[in-house]
């Protein structure tokens, strides 16, 4: 059987979009963020729609945006934002069809790190304690990511390419 679609799930700040970016080039499939989706889409980036709709209208969104790609696209490498799998029906979404799902990981400092640098506004995390909210978020989440996930790599001391080498290692064997 030859898995199609990659999916990489995972909280905010392990590398899941610039895994992905790599890991497609690699494989020669199409590269999709599911946030920039719903961002190309609607016209509006996330905390917009964060603002305007709160994040259950945001989530609606993001349920269906995924519904809509897993449906119409194929020969990809799907980026989740981190809350994802948070929604029953998206995680059904996700585990449907056999799809190879990876979740990233990464030691909380390295993220907390990553984060600080990193331009991007993310509605969760703004006028929080980061190491606190990362944390209570993936305690939340990890379960949900647990369920989903074939297989699990800790980005905390791995460049892109050994993350990609474990995800091509993993699909030959399979």
């Amino acid at each position: 059987m030859t898995i199609k679609n990659i999916i990489i799930v995972g909280i905010t700040g392990v590398g899941k979009t610039t895994i992905g970016k790599f890991l497609a080039e690699r494989l020669d499939k199409q590269f999709i963020d599911l946030d920039k989706y719903i961002e190309q889409t609607c016209g509006v980036d996330i905390p917009t729609i964060f603002e305007l709709e709160g994040e259950n209208g945001f989530r609606d969104r993001e349920t269906f945006a995924l519904n809509q790609i897993m449906s119409e696209a194929d020969d990809y490498v799907l980026s989740l934002g981190g809350g994802c799998v948070i929604r029953p029906e998206n995680r059904q979404i996700i585990t449907r069809q056999k799809n190879l799902v990876v979740q990233l990981v990464a030691d909380l400092d390295i993220i907390v790190e990553r984060l600080s640098r990193s331009p991007n506004k993310r509605p969760l995390l703004f006028n929080q304690n980061l190491k606190q909210k990362i944390e209570s978020l993936f305690e939340e989440r990890r379960e949900f990511y647990k369920i989903v996930s074939d297989i699990t790599i800790n980005t905390t001391l791995l460049k892109p390419h050994q993350v990609i080498d474990q995800v091509e290692k993993h699909l030959s064997t399979n």
